[in-house]
């Protein structure tokens, strides 16, 4: 935190110094009275959400069934969550996001006479993010973000800063941008058997390239790559595969995982006063997962301040080289967890977003309200609802 203070710091610094630069005659109450305005914080925008996650199928990671499995995957998840946007000047903005998970039957009760390593103190269990980013515009093509977080969960914490810049380019029709983040997790390890094992963490460092290009006045596209590399604990510790010998086994992962991921995207008005936006993405990695993502949104205008949507998304993808619902007992890499088994899922939701304008403080209240219906072709299925509120000042 102090490192991304001190940049920020730093940013508005060289600003200030190469104005003063330019014109070295500016009166002492001017330059007090342009700092004082620099350092003054507005809020612009509080928004609330809440979203409620309803899941059901069968997955042969979980303990909750037969030996051989498959066992239930039953979840639901209640996620409220609240976003402050505030200045800081003409430079500075400051974005807080607070998002809180309260998860019931995080993994329900095994039917076998040893539980479940998460079957009590995972069957209810609550966790939160304060996650803090702040954007300076360098100059009027240039901007600089640096943003950091704190998890915190039972039995599990999570750490990651990171920093971000952007150039636009030929009269701001061309926008190239970069990040790199890190992220450092540390959890409790457990036997299969529900035994704590001590402690363990991973580290996962993110770096992403992309260009926005605005092909005609009604056309942007954008393509992005990134680069994932993860070491340490890949796992959960308690995913259970079952053997060949009519038994359970921990799961074996390798202990690193370099992950590519290139994604498209194109937004596109349209004359009857909507909007089409496309989304691809091809994901590969050195586990053998290879999958791809397509998707499709359409955003209509029914009113100046009223507006629905609709949303489809396809995803496949191949399994990685050691997945297995059947592992040999001597076997040294094996998973059965049925997010990295070969399947392909669907999504289809809708959502109903709207501003109405109020007097006082606020200038608009903004409102949304979404459902998704996601399922897949091993047995998993999720309903989610999404509402939001806030305030634009």
């Amino acid at each position: 935190m102090r490192l991304r203070f001190l940049a920020a710091a730093l940013v508005i610094a060289f600003g200030s110094s190469r104005a003063l630069a330019q014109d070295s005659q500016l009166a002492d109450a001017q330059v007090l009275g342009a700092t004082d305005a620099d350092a003054r914080i507005r809020i612009e925008s509080i928004t609330t959400r809440i979203s409620g996650y309803d899941q059901f199928g069968a997955g042969y990671q979980s303990k909750a069934g037969p030996i051989s499995g498959p066992g239930s995957e039953r979840l639901t998840v209640f996620e409220p969550q609240v976003e402050i946007v505030a200045t800081q000047g003409d430079r500075l903005t400051h974005r807080l996001w607070v998002p809180i998970d309260m998860v019931t039957a995080a993994s329900p009760h095994s039917a076998q006479p040893t539980p479940d390593v998460t079957s009590g103190a995972s069957r209810k269990l609550e966790g939160g993010t304060l996650q803090w980013t702040t954007t300076s515009k360098v100059d009027r093509g240039s901007q600089v973000a640096l943003t950091s977080g704190l998890h915190l969960e039972n039995p599990f914490r999570s750490w990651n800063a990171g920093l971000s810049a952007s150039r636009a380019f030929a009269d701001q029709n061309t926008v190239i941008s970069a990040s790199v983040v890190g992220i450092l997790d540390w959890f409790d390890r457990f036997y299969i058997t529900g035994e704590r094992d001590g402690r363990t963490e991973r580290s996962t460092t993110l770096a992403s390239v992309g260009v926005t290009q605005v092909l005609t006045p009604t056309t942007v596209v954008n393509v992005n790559y990134g680069l994932t590399l993860q070491t340490g604990e890949l796992g959960n510790t308690w995913n259970v595969v079952p053997l060949q010998n009519g038994e359970r086994g921990a799961e074996l992962l390798p202990t690193s995982r370099t992950r590519h991921a290139l994604v498209g995207r194109m937004s596109q008005f349209l004359p009857w006063n909507g909007a089409l936006r496309l989304y691809y993405r091809f994901y590969g990695d050195d586990w053998g997962i290879a999958a791809q993502s397509v998707e499709g949104q359409i955003m209509q205008r029914l009113t100046p301040s009223l507006y629905i949507g609709a949303l489809y998304r396809f995803h496949t993808q191949t399994g990685p080289f050691f997945f297995t619902t059947d592992a040999p007992v001597d076997a040294t890499l094996r998973v059965a967890d049925s997010d990295l088994a070969p399947l392909h899922s669907q999504t289809v939701g809708g959502k109903l977003v709207g501003d109405v304008h109020v007097r006082g403080l606020a200038r608009l209240l903004h409102y949304e309200l979404e459902y998704d219906r996601y399922f897949r072709s091993n047995d998993l299925q999720m309903d989610i609802v999404s509402c939001a509120l806030g305030l634009r000042f």
